[in-house]
């Protein structure tokens, strides 16, 4: 199973997570090998957990989002073996470009969990144009109900049965 094909397949078990702030639990976001740190935001950011199933796989989308300091990012991680393995990470912050994401598309047996983007490409590479420059998503300004939407419809959960 490839990045592709859990974008594509059909999505079953969603739950959607609330909305919150502070430490992230370890259990939302499986990872023995990640430092305390990892799981520790400031208090301007939200983090929320989505969990699917798709082709089998136990999967997560992981919510970053900093309204004050323009910063998004959805990251897209099956787990295996008690571990996350981050496969694409979709992202805006006001330090680079624009939008872009950082995607291993390679088969997921192939993937060393222990690099997080390892092996990955940054699609637009860059110094490349980036057709999305704003800080928006479907012509609204972001915010969290725009991230969650934004995060739903790129990894296609809103095509999961029983979603709104």
């Amino acid at each position: 199973m490839h990045l592709k094909g859990i974008i594509a397949a059909d999505k079953s078990a969603v739950e959607t997570g609330d909305w919150k702030r502070g430490e992230i639990p370890r259990p939302k976001w499986p990872s023995r090998r990640a430092k305390a740190k990892a799981y520790k935001y400031g208090p301007l950011y939200q983090w929320r957990v989505i969990s699917f199933v798709a082709e089998g796989h136990d999967c997560r989308v992981l919510l970053l989002f900093n309204e004050a300091k323009q910063i998004f990012r959805a990251s897209l991680g099956v787990v295996r073996g008690g571990e996350t393995l981050v496969i694409c990470d979709y992202e805006y912050h006001a330090s680079e470009p624009g939008w872009h994401c950082h995607a291993r598309c390679a088969d997921l047996s192939k993937l060393n969990q222990a690099h997080n983007r390892f092996g990955g490409v940054r699609l637009p590479k860059t110094n490349a144009y980036h057709r999305r420059v704003e800080f928006r998503h479907l012509k609204q300004p972001l915010s969290a109900q725009t991230a969650f939407n934004c995060a739903i419809s790129i990894f296609r959960i809103d095509k999961a049965g029983g979603m709104v």
